[in-house]
């Protein structure tokens, strides 16, 4: 063990030795305060923020963060024997502590609970049971400014629910939905693309048609592959007529 606090002592003090060429001022050399600032506010993890307050003490880190690890399965070493080094760059422990929530909080998709409803776009005639189902959608927070959390693939997932229509006429109706489901995000400039909310079962699919395709509509209403929604009876003439439908009187 003397070879290891050996070695630890070394890099103890070739951080220190680090940390006063590192800094002038309170700034790096050779950046404006202003690019220096904009640098800190785009980091998207821990690593690149160290990367630019602490280029040289990085990899020292790195390796301070394995010798701890070395270290701490010692069973004699003595609470004397910490990697908490005063005044040498961070506290490994607070640089875990603040990576894991750096982790927890990036741009992914997240299991969330998405009501039924508005995300058929049903007549309020009409109500699910669950109200809601478990999917994934894209949330967590952007570095910059100007940068929304978007979904950039989707699949479909298949939920099974009860639709309840009123006045109650019949028992609740077991039905099966296919509700969008994020599978992967990214930061991208806020209406470089549609909203996310968009992107929703309720979009019509070129491909596919609308989704569900057999859709429930309540009584007076019927289901329009064209709006991809409930349209009054009355109105599917002149809906037909748009979709270039030929009427017979």
């Amino acid at each position: 063990m003397t070879g290891v606090w050996g070695i630890a002592s070394f890099l103890v003090g070739f951080l220190h030795l680090l940390q006063a060429f590192a800094y002038d001022g309170g700034n790096v050399k050779g950046v404006s305060p202003s690019e220096l600032e904009q640098r800190i506010r785009s980091a998207s993890n821990l690593e690149e923020l160290l990367r630019i307050t602490h280029p040289r003490e990085l990899k020292l880190w790195r390796c301070r963060s394995k010798l701890k690890s070395y270290i701490s399965s010692d069973t004699r070493s003595g609470p004397h024997r910490s990697t908490r080094f005063a005044a040498a760059f961070y506290d490994i422990e607070i640089l875990k502590v603040i990576d894991e929530e750096w982790q927890k909080t990036q741009c992914m998709p997240r299991e969330t609970c998405v009501d039924v409803g508005k995300d058929l776009g049903t007549a309020t005639s009409t109500f699910f049971k669950p109200p809601c189902v478990s999917v994934y959608r894209c949330g967590g927070c952007c570095n910059e400014e100007g940068v929304t959390c978007l979904n950039t693939s989707t699949s479909y997932v298949l939920k099974s629910v009860f639709q309840i229509s009123v006045p109650l006429t019949q028992a609740p109706e077991p039905i099966t939905i296919k509700v969008a489901n994020h599978t992967s995000c990214k930061c991208s400039p806020t209406g470089s693309r549609h909203p996310p909310t968009i992107i929703r079962r309720s979009v019509r699919n070129p491909e596919y048609g609308c989704f569900p395709e057999n859709r429930y509509c309540p009584s007076g209403f019927q289901w329009n592959n064209s709006r991809c929604e409930c349209v009054p009876e009355k109105d599917t003439p002149l809906i037909r007529r748009r979709e270039g439908t030929v009427l017979t009187s």
